[in-house]
């Protein structure tokens, strides 16, 4: 079995410290990377390469909350989770693959880095097939119907940065480019009718 790198990014360095303490023990996870400065965050995740990146939203620039998955577009294999020890709002949650609330046992906090590895594990599976995943469906669909990436991301309870990866594995998998032609590929594969198209 693989071993997850982990990334933590908190500005507190006593949960910093006991969230890669829980994490050592652990023998799929490897802590790589901890740090309370975003700075050596960006500049250290270029050189680790971490599988996962935990981070306290409020590490990220408030102007910029709004729009994480760019300031990790150059790593794209990048699952970034949120640690949460104060409220965010759930729309700018969504934007995370995952999130651990500061409250959250370790068997939890098990469970959601589970969840994230096995969709990263799923994503690289799907790469290798050219038949469209259930889900690429539903977001040919909604793009057919002529819905934006964040409308997209609210009527199926996804996060943006999900949506733009399942229509990159459209592209890729289906060969078309223009939104208009994709309306016309799910027609003619019955996954909705004319009539639906706005």
């Amino acid at each position: 079995m693989k071993t997850c790198k982990i990334a933590i990014a908190d500005p507190s360095v006593i949960v910093l410290s006991g969230l890669s303490a829980l994490l050592r023990d652990l023998p799929e996870y490897e802590v790589v990377l901890q740090s309370d400065d975003m700075h050596t965050v960006m500049t250290r995740l270029r050189i680790f390469r971490p599988d996962v990146l935990i981070i306290n939203p409020s590490m990220i620039d408030y102007s910029k909350r709004r729009m994480v998955r760019s300031l990790f577009e150059d790593l794209p294999d990048l699952r970034v989770v949120a640690l949460v020890s104060s409220f965010f709002d759930n729309q700018m949650l969504r934007q995370f693959q995952g999130v651990v609330e500061i409250t959250d046992d370790l068997q939890r906090i098990k469970s959601t880095l589970n969840q994230v590895v096995a969709q990263l594990n799923a994503e690289d599976s799907d790469m290798d097939s050219s038949v469209l995943s259930d889900r690429e469906k539903d977001v040919l669909i909604c793009l057919a119907k002529g819905m934006k990436n964040n409308e997209i991301a609210d009527s199926l309870n996804i996060s943006t940065y999900t949506v733009i990866t399942h229509r990159k594995n459209i592209v890729r998998k289906t060969g078309i480019k223009s939104v208009s032609a994709l309306t016309v590929y799910a027609i003619l594969n019955n996954l909705l009718e004319q009539k639906d198209i706005i």
